[in-house]
C-alpha cells in the first residue's frame, strides 16, 4: 500500500486538467489511476491446494499434533505410567493452545466480518462438522440440458436478467390501453409550479467526505477498484475528483465509463439448477458512487427546501424507517376499529417496479420537480447506455466467467447510490392519486392501502374507485400490480367476522387472506401477532444454537456483538407492536436460555 500511495502522491495529473470533455478527462484520470494501481500491487496467480483447510492450523500446532501422536503411540506401547501422565498433561496443554488459536481467529473472522451472521454460521458448520453449501453456480438448466460450462452459464443469465425487466416493461407497455398521461396526473396531483435546482459545484472537502462516508469494502466492480482501496487514496485524488465532478456537472453529462455493472446471482430457494431461482446482484464501480453522491446531495437539498416527497412516502429517507411506517399502519387500523368503523387493506407487489422504470416519464417529472437544465442533462445521461454483465465464479480456472456485455433499456441502477431517490420522484404523485378517500402508506415500492368507512356500502364503493384510480396509474406510468401477490386483508376485532369482499381490475381478483407480510412483520387481520411470533420463533432458536456452538470460541466482548447482530436484531425489529402480545410470552423464554449462554 504505501508504494501505492507514494506514486498517487507523485502525480501531478495533468492529463485530467488539460484533457477537453468529461469522458476524455475522466479516461485520463482513470488509466493513470489503474496503471498505478497494476504497477504497485501486480497479479500474482496462487494455486489453493485446500480452500477447506483452518486458517488458525499454525506450523507449531502442526508440529506440536505430530508430536502427540508419536506420544500416543509411545504410550500405548508402554508400561510406564509416567509416559502415560506426560502424554495425558501434553493433550490437555495441546488442547487449551488450539482453543486459544481458535479463540483468536474467530474473534478477527467476526470483528473484520460485513456480515456477522452469516461468518457466525460458518464457524458453526466448521466446529459441527457440516459441509458448507458452494454458494457459486456449479451447473444450470439452459434450455431443458444441464451445463456446467462457466461461460454459457454467465451467457444464460445475463440473457435471462436482461428479459425479465424487457418483459414487464413491455408488458406493461401493452397494458396502457387508455393512453392515460402520467404528467396528467402529477399536475393535479401539485398545482404549485417548483423553483430550478441550484447545481453548485462541489469542493475538493466535500469529495473527502462523500469517500469517507462509503462502507470499507473488498468487493469492486469491472474496473477492479474496492471502496477500501478508494478511501486509503482519497486525500491523492481528491483534487482531479473534484475537477471531474465539476466538469461532469457543466456538461450534463456522466461518464461513460462509470456506467457498467457487474451482476452476480444469488440463489434464494428450490431447485439449484433452475434459473428462475435466482436473483441478480449489481455491483458498480467504487468511483461511480462519487459521481451520484455529488448529484444525491444537490438533488436532496431541492426536495427538502421545496417539501416536494410526500409524507406517505417512507423509504429511504432520512429519519424515516420501517417501524415507523408499521405505526402509521397499525395506529391507523386501531383508531378506526375502536371507533367501529369496517377497516380493509390492499397490500401491493410491483412487478419488478425499479426494473420498469420508463426515463423519459421519469426525467418529465423531474422537470416538473424543478429539476431542468444540466441537471436534467446530468440524470438523462447517467441513465443511459448502460451495460451489464454476469460474472461466474470459475473453479477450474484462475479467471472467472463472463457473459458479454448486455445493454439495459429502462429503470434505475441497482445497487446506486441515486436510483432509489430517482424512484421515489417517479412514483411521487401516487398517494396524491388515491389518498382522497384512503390512507396510502408507502416505503419505495411497497404500497399499502387503508379503507375505513362506517357503511358496508360506502366502504365498498371507496375500495372500488381507489383500485381502479391505482391500476390507471401504473398504467400511465407503464408500472403493474402482480395480482398474484397483491393482498386484500379485512382488519377486525376477535369477536366480529370478516367482511367477504372481491376486488378486482379488468378481470383479475387480487388475493383475500388473513395475513400478510408488510416491511418484515407479518400483520393478521386481528392485529393478534401470533403469524409474526410464530415465525421468528425459529430464527431466534437458530440464533440461540449458533451461539452455543460457538461460545467456547468466543470472548465475551466478541460473543456479545454476534447477540446483538444476531438474536437481539430479530427480537427487537416491531417489538414495540406486538411485544405485549400474550403469544410472545415463549419469546422471552428464548432470550432468557440466550442470556444464560453468557454466564454458562
Amino acid at each position: 500500500m504505501a508504494d501505492f500511495v507514494t506514486k498517487l502522491s507523485n502525480e501531478s495529473w495533468d492529463n485530467v486538467f488539460d484533457s477537453n470533455n468529461i469522458d476524455s478527462k475522466f479516461n485520463c484520470f482513470l488509466n493513470t489511476y489503474l496503471r498505478i494501481f497494476y504497477s504497485s500491487f501486480p497479479l500474482k496467480i496462487v494455486k489453493n491446494e485446500n480452500k477447506n483447510k483452518s486458517t488458525w492450523i499454525t506450523i507449531g500446532i502442526k508440529t506440536s499434533c505430530k508430536h502427540k501422536r508419536q506420544l500416543y503411540l509411545a504410550s500405548r506401547d508402554s508400561n510406564d505410567p509416567r509416559l502415560k501422565s506426560h502424554y495425558k498433561m501434553y493433550c490437555k496443554i495441546l488442547s487449551k493452545v488450539i482453543k486459544e488459536a481458535k479463540q483468536n481467529n474467530y474473534n478477527s473472522q467476526i470483528l473484520k466480518s460485513n456480515n456477522k451472521i452469516k461468518t457466525t454460521w460458518d464457524i458453526v458448520k466448521v466446529e459441527s462438522g457440516k459441509k458448507s453449501v458452494n454458494e457459486d453456480v456449479q451447473s444450470l438448466n439452459i434450455e431443458g440440458k444441464s451445463t456446467n460450462n462457466p461461460q454459457a452459464i454467465a451467457s444464460a443469465f445475463n440473457e435471462y436478467f436482461l428479459s425479465l425487466a424487457e418483459k414487464t416493461y413491455s408488458n406493461n407497455n401493452n397494458n396502457n390501453n387508455n393512453n392515460n398521461n402520467p404528467i396528467y396526473y402529477l399536475s393535479r396531483a401539485f398545482n404549485n409550479s417548483f423553483p430550478n435546482i441550484n447545481l453548485k459545484f462541489s469542493t475538493r472537502k466535500e469529495i473527502e467526505n462523500i469517500i469517507k462516508s462509503l462502507k470499507p469494502k473488498n468487493s469492486h466492480g469491472y474496473d477492479e477498484i474496492s471502496t477500501k482501496l478508494l478511501k486509503a487514496s482519497s486525500v491523492y485524488i481528491s483534487s482531479p475528483l473534484n475537477h471531474l465532478c465539476n466538469k461532469s456537472l457543466s456538461s450534463g453529462t456522466f461518464p461513460q465509463r462509470l456506467k457498467y455493472a457487474v451482476m452476480k446471482p444469488l440463489f434464494k430457494k428450490g431447485e439449484r439448477k433452475c434459473i428462475s431461482n435466482y436473483r441478480p446482484i449489481s455491483i458498480l464501480t467504487s468511483f461511480s458512487k462519487v459521481f451520484e453522491k455529488v448529484m444525491y446531495n444537490r438533488l436532496l437539498e431541492h426536495l427538502n427546501s421545496n417539501n416536494i416527497l410526500v409524507k406517505e412516502q417512507f423509504g429511504f429517507r432520512k429519519d424515516l424507517t420501517t417501524e415507523k411506517a408499521t405505526y402509521e399502519l397499525t395506529n391507523d387500523i386501531l383508531s378506526a376499529l375502536n371507533d367501529r368503523l369496517i377497516v380493509g387493506g390492499i397490500f401491493c407487489d410491483l412487478a419488478k417496479a425499479f426494473d420498469c422504470v420508463n426515463h423519459d416519464i421519469l426525467l418529465s417529472k423531474l422537470n416538473f420537480y424543478g429539476i431542468t437544465g444540466k441537471a436534467n442533462e446530468w440524470i438523462k445521461s447517467y441513465l443511459k447506455n448502460r451495460y451489464q454483465r454476469v460474472e461466474i465464479n470459475n473453479k477450474n480456472s484462475s479467471h472467472n466467467a463472463f457473459s458479454n456485455w448486455g445493454i439495459i433499456k429502462h429503470g434505475v441502477p441497482q445497487g446506486s447510490i441515486l436510483g432509489p431517490l430517482l424512484f421515489l420522484l417517479y412514483i411521487n404523485d401516487l398517494s396524491k392519486t388515491i389518498n382522497n378517500k384512503s390512507k396510502p402508506i408507502l416505503y419505495a415500492d411497497d404500497t399499502s392501502i387503508i379503507f375505513k368507512n362506517s357503511k358496508f356500502e360506502n366502504f365498498k364503493n371507496d375500495i372500488n374507485i381507489v383500485f381502479e384510480a391505482l391500476n390507471r396509474w401504473f398504467e400511465a406510468n407503464l408500472l403493474s400490480l402482480n395480482f398474484d401477490k397483491t393482498h386484500y386483508i379485512s382488519f377486525t376485532t376477535k369477536n366480529n367476522h370478516q367482511i367477504d369482499l372481491d376486488i378486482s381490475y379488468a378481470n383479475k381478483l387480487i388475493c383475500k387472506v388473513l395475513d400478510t407480510k408488510f416491511l418484515g412483520i407479518y400483520v393478521d387481520s386481528t392485529l393478534s401477532w401470533k403469524i409474526h411470533i410464530e415465525q421468528i420463533i425459529p430464527k431466534l432458536n437458530a440464533a440461540c444454537y449458533a451461539m452455543r456452538s460457538i461460545k467456547p470460541f468466543m470472548s465475551q466482548e466478541t460473543l456479545k456483538m454476534v447477540y446483538h447482530a444476531y438474536f437481539h436484531s430479530i427480537m427487537n425489529y416491531g417489538l414495540i407492536f406486538w411485544g405485549n402480545s400474550s403469544h410472545s410470552v415463549i419469546i422471552f423464554k428464548i432470550r432468557k436460555n440466550i442470556i444464560r449462554i453468557f454466564f454458562q
